[in-house]
């Protein structure tokens, strides 16, 4: 999934070439998430992830900063990806900077991946 590198909204956008924007963004504004809203797009990221490839994803706009729960609604987004497109989601595989086991996601998150997951 790009996280909307090689844009001019990095981080606010993401989403893939596999995406159907329209059902997604539907899925996570049903989830009612505090504070957010995410408005259905295309992108093309011009290097990085699905450089020069047309993505379907979502723009995030949070709408109330004093709801808004930027981990909890990070958790969320991942989990509709691996709901919707469970096919397609890999995570990136080892190396990474300094660890060579561990999958990187895991190194960002400070621990199993399960755990991060689990409710």
């Amino acid at each position: 999934v790009s996280e909307g590198r090689g844009t001019t909204r990095p981080f606010e956008i993401f989403g893939a070439p596999w995406i159907d924007p329209e059902k997604f963004c539907c899925e996570l504004n049903a989830l009612k998430l505090p504070g957010a809203y995410f408005r259905e797009m295309f992108f093309q990221p011009a290097f990085q992830k699905f450089a020069g490839q047309l993505c379907g994803g979502s723009q995030l706009h949070v709408m109330n900063r004093s709801a808004f729960r930027p981990f909890e609604t990070g958790r969320e987004v991942i989990r509709c990806i691996r709901r919707m497109y469970a096919n397609h989601l890999q995570w990136k595989q080892p190396p990474y900077e300094y660890e060579f086991k561990k999958l990187p996601i895991e190194v960002l998150l400070g621990g199993p991946i399960g755990d991060f997951f689990a409710d």
